[in-house]
């Protein structure tokens, strides 16, 4: 019969025919493929529903453990498995225990016969792994298309039920179905290759869908740099870690660490290596705490650990001491060997604090102790011990006032020519607002570079410095004083470029003053935008010359217009014959290198002279006027010349009455 039939056919038939066959064969192998990587999906998507839910359930109302041993359900937890049905794509789900007995059951449709348990469900019980079963309903036991899945649940590694869910896939069958018949017809259009490509190309990108809804999830829960949880999950976490604290009286303790050092590597070696140091460091401490625990990254260099079902504070002692050992180890970050210990501040709910908001401030308390006594310790909480932490969050809440209102005040020291006794300019120094419980420059600054408002603060202090100064008659100088952090995000240019062109102040006006420990941080950085400062036009002096972090070769790396001698060396010159040394040093590498000496903190007669023997050339200090007012210093500022010799005593009089 075959060689009849194949006789009847001509070559081009014969062709044609085998084509036609190659292309059945695809097309069916294509639709096969294809619905079996389909179906693949939905049972895989179905899995994971399921399995979410259930995790979920049990996550939220860890009392529904209870069902499986015949304990009674909190009303809370009863009535949201009582709704847990009547929403979303689960329309009925059944609770069996051990044994195969029902324990719990809701519904949104009814069955139409008792619930049994069934060949897949005992399966289920009995080997630890999720059956899944597609099936296609009817109305109105079941909806037109679902999934029936048997979630086995442990405790302890040991099974202690099982839940059996029904889920709503008909939407996604539906979807599945369009696609699949879009997928046969590039098949029959593409024949021998649309046979299994387009299929393929499907699944393919549904599990990159399925990839790019999981790396979402994770990065909205983890810390993109060290993927350790971040403060969301942290949040999470500690409302069910609380909850459960409350119910069986064991205390949860919160560990806030803090990275020793990190600053000075950050600033020292660049931000590259310091992110390479936070991930050795996240690893460490998530190898140092168990499976129940959770450690997170707080912020910056900090990291919370919440540890649970400990004895306390026993658990957490041992912790932190296995953790501050492990963090002092040696980081080898390439070629470079780095020292980062750690500090570590304990907290103990039901003790210390309820809700964790309170448990995360006495810990930081805690941390901020251990680190005012040396760093590298442990200290746990005790009753007094916020106090500090709640005046620094006083500081920086006041500090955004302060900035919301505009309320800073800028105070004007003027600074005259030791050779003739010329005014030159004054020094712009910020003040605590009028009116406002008084703080001194040293409590509310550092706390503004802390926290990094200092940016905004100096950008208000050298624009209102310029727009002052730009009224004034008399073409003097006025000198802002720069932060180091203000050069971290290398915008400082353009700041001062905005200010002086808000402004109308001449660049050659503005003289901007930066301490030595600017050089401390990245210093090709420093230096670029150091430079990029001199192309402006303004005078950039060197303050605070001869403490911190000095070292000749910033005179050379950089070439400064003034340089200022410390109020330290100044004060203590009449007495101490190696500061008067100092000074004279000073003042002598000034000369060679063609910088303008400044000394701040004259206030004697005795010292005016010295200094000006000494060859410097300017000085300020109460002896030659007090930080005045923004309504005095243009009085000052439009005064005649003055002789520095025999009118000192009237110039300092003059100061006390402006």
């Amino acid at each position: 019969m075959k060689h009849h039939f194949m006789r009847f056919l001509n070559a081009e038939r014969q062709e044609f025919a085998i084509f036609a066959v190659c292309v059945a064969l695809s097309l069916a192998a294509g639709m096969f493929l294809c619905k079996s990587l389909l179906g693949k999906m939905l049972r895989e998507d179905a899995e994971g529903t399921c399995s979410e839910w259930v995790s979920m359930v049990v996550a939220r109302y860890p009392d529904t453990l209870g069902l499986f041993s015949g304990s009674d359900l909190s009303p809370q937890t009863k009535n949201f498995l009582d709704e847990a049905s009547q929403v979303g794509d689960i329309y009925r789900f059944r609770v069996w225990n051990a044994s195969g007995h029902l324990v719990f059951n809701s519904e949104r449709m009814k069955s139409a016969a008792a619930p049994l348990i069934g060949k897949q469900g005992t399966k289920a019980l009995r080997s630890g792994s999720i059956i899944n079963e597609v099936h296609a309903g009817s109305q109105p036991q079941n909806v037109p298309y679902f999934v029936q899945s048997f979630i086995p649940v442990k405790r302890n590694d040991a099974i202690v039920g099982v839940f059996e869910i029904y889920l709503d896939q008909s939407d996604d069958e539906i979807l599945y179905k369009r696609s699949l018949l879009f997928t046969e017809f590039i098949i029959a259009v593409l024949a021998l290759v649309a046979g299994g490509v387009p299929v393929y190309g499907l699944y393919r990108q549904m599990l990159r869908l399925r990839n790019s809804r999981a790396e979402t999830k994770f990065l909205s829960e983890n810390d993109p740099l060290t993927g350790v949880p971040n403060r969301r999950l942290l949040n999470e976490f500690a409302k069910s870690a609380l909850a459960s604290s409350r119910r069986s009286q064991r205390p949860v303790a919160a560990l806030m660490i803090d990275m020793d050092l990190f600053k000075e590597i950050n600033d020292g070696f660049g931000h590259a290596v310091g992110d390479q140091v936070l991930k050795a460091a996240a690893k460490r401490i998530v190898s140092a705490i168990s499976d129940e625990d959770l450690a997170a990254r707080f912020g910056g260099d900090e990291f919370v650990v919440l540890q649970v079902g400990m004895h306390q504070p026993n658990g957490a002692a041992f912790l932190s001491d296995n953790l501050i050992r492990v963090l002092s180890e040696p980081y080898q970050i390439n070629d470079l060997q780095l020292t980062c210990r750690a500090s570590i501040g304990i907290a103990i709910s039901l003790q210390d604090a309820e809700d964790f908001d309170s448990l995360i401030a006495c810990a930081d308390a805690a941390l901020y102790k251990a680190k005012d006594e040396g760093r590298n310790s442990v200290r746990f909480f005790e009753s007094g011990m916020d106090a500090k932490a709640r005046e620094r969050r006083r500081i920086e809440t006041e500090i955004r006032r302060a900035l919301a209102t505009d309320s800073f005040q800028l105070a004007y020291q003027p600074f005259h020519s030791l050779r003739d006794g010329r005014l030159l300019g004054f020094e712009a120094l910020l003040r605590w607002p009028e009116g406002w419980p008084q703080r001194s420059p040293a409590d509310f600054i550092p706390v503004a570079e802390e926290t990094g408002l200092i940016n905004n603060v100096g950008v208000w202090v050298l624009e209102s410095a310029c727009r002052t100064a730009a009224k004034w008659t008399n073409q003097v100088k006025v000198a802002v004083n720069l932060s180091p952090i203000q050069f971290r995000d290398e915008h400082i240019a353009s700041v001062v470029k905005k200010a002086l062109k808000n402004s109308g102040l001449a660049p050659e006006r503005l003289e901007l003053e930066v301490t030595e420990s600017v050089w401390i941080q990245e210093s090709d950085s420093v230096l670029n935008q150091l430079n990029q400062l001199r192309r402006l036009g303004v005078s950039i002096a060197l303050d605070d010359f001869g403490t911190g972090y000095s070292s000749l070769a910033n005179l050379w790396k950089f070439p400064f217009d003034t340089v200022k001698i410390d109020q330290s060396f100044v004060r203590e010159m009449e007495s101490e014959p190696k500061a008067a040394a100092i000074v004279h040093t000073i003042t002598s590498l000034g000369k060679i290198l063609n910088l303008t000496i400044t000394a701040e903190g004259v206030e004697t007669h005795e010292q005016a002279r010295i200094l000006k023997e000494a060859g410097c050339d300017r000085a300020q200090g109460y002896l030659f006027g007090r930080p005045l007012p923004a309504t005095s210093a243009p009085v000052l500022a439009v005064s005649e010349r003055i002789e520095a010799k025999p009118l000192l005593p009237e110039l300092a009089i003059a100061r006390q009455e402006l």
